[in-house]
């Protein structure tokens, strides 16, 4: 039961964080600040640094297993994000696989570190 409260508040963070992160891309597409592939490497930067870190945290507070962590929780993410495109666009194709695949490996990474820097303030 402990395991499902930290995965739920690591999701619930991650929800969060897109919020904000989608409410400041809006923001610098609608004022047109930068162009459309500088916003895209944004968005990008900052999606593979959140799966970090939701990572992380989740594998800062396991007990052992850190990648494992790290993999439930990229996992999770990403199948809410497949299922949220899937409503608002249309089924993933190979570059979405792949872009996907990376988000996770970035979250297992997360996770690894996580396990190894136990009390860190992340």
């Amino acid at each position: 039961m402990k395991k499902f409260s930290l995965i739920l508040n690591n999701y619930i963070f991650f929800i969060l964080s897109m919020l904000v992160y989608l409410i400041v891309i809006s923001a610098l597409g609608h004022f047109s600040l930068f162009s459309y592939k500088i916003v895209s490497v944004i968005s990008y930067v900052f999606i593979v640094i959140l799966f970090f870190i939701t990572g992380f945290k989740l594998g800062n507070r396991s007990i052992s297993k850190g990648y494992l962590s790290g993999l439930i929780m990229g996992l999770s993410n990403v199948l809410l994000m497949v299922l949220l495109g899937i409503i608002f666009r249309s089924i993933p194709g190979v570059t979405s696989i792949i872009y996907y695949s990376t988000l996770i490996l970035s979250s297992v990474i997360g996770g690894m570190f996580g396990i190894n820097r136990k009390g860190s303030p992340l």
